[in-house]
């Protein structure tokens, strides 16, 4: 797996490539841990082109979510293909983990959750 990083504003984001399993989960969370590091506390995970996620990568999403939470900062999850979705689905995770149809409406809900967090 690979991640390739942008910036849209003061959000990260972060476009994972390939399988989320537990071959690949440290670079995720390495990943997140230098941006809370170098104080990057907004991040959209983009999840358009993951095309497997186990239960070692959803375990490092929460991982991050908890992470960024702490940091003050927030996480969200956009584009998931169905098998994924269906992970989030059925392990509830989309009740802790904000997850946007597309991209574009992920960075707006993190737009949204920040201006709730500093009024601005």
């Amino acid at each position: 797996m690979e991640i390739r990083t942008e910036m849209v504003n003061e959000i990260v984001v972060l476009n994972p490539i390939g399988n989320l399993v537990a071959s690949s989960v440290e670079l995720l969370k390495t990943q997140v841990e230098n941006l809370i590091e170098k104080r990057f506390r907004f991040v959209l995970l983009d999840m358009s082109r993951i095309d497997f996620m186990d239960s070692s990568g959803l375990g490092s999403i929460i991982a991050a979510d908890k992470s960024l939470t702490a940091a003050s900062g927030v996480l969200a999850c956009a584009a998931l293909q169905e098998g994924v979705r269906k992970v989030f689905r059925v392990t509830r995770a989309d009740q802790r983990i904000a997850v946007a149809e597309t991209q574009s409406e992920g960075l707006l809900l993190i737009q949204q959750r920040i201006i709730q967090k500093t009024g601005r």
